[in-house]
């Protein structure tokens, strides 16, 4: 081998073990920039099975593992390997409203180890599925929503949507609520509702599609022209109601201690038939918070003494109320005088609201007016305009007793021995 030759084999020695020195040098460089990155995770999406998983990228990194895990209480299992271009995965065929947590490292490889970075983990929730609600109006200013029950849920979200408005929310209630009344709504207005089952991902809520509901349009509440209940019309509408609802169905035979709890009288409604006339959980904390205004703190402390039974009233969720803890308690309360005073104060605010309502639809007739308040007050005001359409005109008693011979709707349709009675008594005592 000449000199020229050897020169040129050294020189190209040399070279490679340059190179190989320079990537060796590359390799632990990018490896130390792996190892010293924090990869945060984020949830970008969420649906009823999947979820997408997005996060920084690592400019060292030849790729990314996923891992995922169900519950802080178990370990993490690796599920995907993407490579070193990729910012975002989604983990499919998931189980809907099931809460997630995730974690992404990058890597590196060095030599024939792998490096990995630090990682900050993201908690996501996949979204329940949707359900329907079904609205009712019940007056002029309060609309009752009913809907089935969600699978794994942490609540409800309920929205309501007036005519050419943006969704509104209304409430958010637990998760074993299926009925809720809306008291702030407007009269004459139509109404739109959705909600919206939730589940909880760490700090946010991850809800269900909007399903939106049929709509409903509150009535309209004007001033009417013609005369307005007397007082003995009043009295006797308040007996009638009564009579119906205390299960004697004995006019003027009012028992102001009744009490009987929620699911009692249909298992579609929840109510507690407390004192004289039957009135739903809200309206029964309706009742209550009117005694307990009315008589004080210190006179209702002699009924509950440590307060808990107040409480209820004040903080519990009245929709779906149904404790007998406090049975005792009411009895005694809404059994006192000013209890049955308040029983009778409220029974006329009822009748006067109804009376409103039914009047401004055009019905002047004393006993046909009477007629439909009992039919408000057993089916809502849904049922009045459902009788209303099947009443021939004039609208007096005679045609609505009619009418009702052949209504199928939700309880007062099927109260045919109770409606002959309201009959017989409108045309006995309603002068």
């Amino acid at each position: 081998m000449n000199k020229s030759k050897k020169a040129i084999t050294g020189l190209m020695l040399m070279l490679a073990l340059t190179m190989a020195v320079f990537i060796s040098a590359i390799s632990v460089s990018a490896a130390s920039g792996v190892r010293r990155t924090n990869v945060k995770a984020t949830i970008a999406g969420s649906s009823n099975t999947a979820l997408k998983i997005q996060w920084n990228k690592c400019s060292e990194a030849d790729g990314y593992v996923i891992y995922r895990r169900e519950s802080m209480r178990v370990a993490y299992k690796r599920i995907a390997i993407v490579s070193s271009s990729a910012t975002t995965y989604t983990d499919s065929k998931l189980v809907a409203g099931k809460p997630y947590q995730y974690a992404v490292k990058a890597y590196s490889r060095q030599n024939s180890k792998h490096v990995y970075s630090k990682y900050t983990a993201a908690t996501g929730a996949t979204r329940p599925y949707a359900t329907t609600v079904s609205p009712t109006v019940l007056s002029s200013s309060q609309v009752k929503l009913t809907w089935k029950p969600v699978a794994r849920l942490d609540g409800y979200r309920i929205y309501r949507r007036a005519s050419g408005g943006r969704w509104t929310l209304v409430a958010d209630v637990n998760k074993k609520t299926t009925v809720y009344i809306d008291k702030k709504v407007s009269a004459g207005t139509k109404y739109i509702y959705t909600v919206r089952a939730y589940k909880r991902g760490g700090r946010e809520k991850y809800a269900a599609a909007v399903r939106p509901s049929r709509s409903v349009i509150t009535p309209k509440v004007t001033n009417v022209s013609q005369t307005w209940f007397t007082s003995s019309q009043k009295v006797a509408m308040k007996n009638i109601l009564y009579a119906v609802e205390t299960g004697g169905q004995v006019y003027g035979n009012q028992d102001y201690a009744d009490f009987t709890p929620a699911y009692t009288n249909s298992s579609a409604e929840h109510a507690i038939t407390i004192g004289a006339g039957q009135w739903y959980a809200t309206e029964a904390q309706r009742l209550l918070q009117l005694i307990h205004t009315t008589m004080g703190d210190a006179q209702w402390k002699r009924y509950d003494r440590d307060n808990k039974l107040w409480k209820d009233v004040q903080n519990a969720n009245w929709s779906t109320y149904k404790s007998i803890t406090y049975k005792n308690r009411i009895v005694n309360i809404i059994k006192s005088d000013i209890g049955k005073k308040c029983q009778d104060v409220l029974m006329y605010r009822q009748i006067a609201e109804m009376e409103k309502e039914i009047r401004a639809l055009g019905v002047t007739d004393v006993q046909a007016v009477g007629m439909l308040i009992n039919i408000e007050h057993q089916g809502g005001y849904g049922a009045v305009t459902r009788v209303l359409r099947k009443t021939r005109k004039p609208y007096n008693l005679i045609n609505i007793y009619n009418a009702l011979a052949s209504d199928t709707g939700n309880q007062v349709g099927t109260y045919k021995t109770r409606q002959a009675k309201v009959y017989r008594w409108l045309n006995t005592y309603m002068k």
